[in-house]
């Protein structure tokens, strides 16, 4: 399950919303420097990708499993 939530600067709101609900910042999957990285990986277009857009985590989970992946 994933909640997704549309805002204006997510790495702001993720190192909030991690905070405030005891989730943690999703890492890049294994190989990948960044999400960045790994959404280039898939062939997404630079063109496609905001400046920034990536290089930090935009999401967070909870570490025990139990709540939905938040995606800001």
């Amino acid at each position: 399950m994933q909640l997704t939530i549309d805002c204006a600067h997510p790495q702001l709101m993720v190192e909030f919303w991690a905070e405030a609900l005891g989730y943690v910042q999703e890492p890049p999957p294994a190989g990948h420097a960044s999400w960045r990285a790994y959404w280039q990986d898939l062939g997404v277009a630079d063109e496609e990708l905001p400046p920034g857009s990536g290089d930090l985590p935009e999401s967070i989970i909870d570490p025990t499993g139990r709540g939905p992946r938040i995606w800001l």
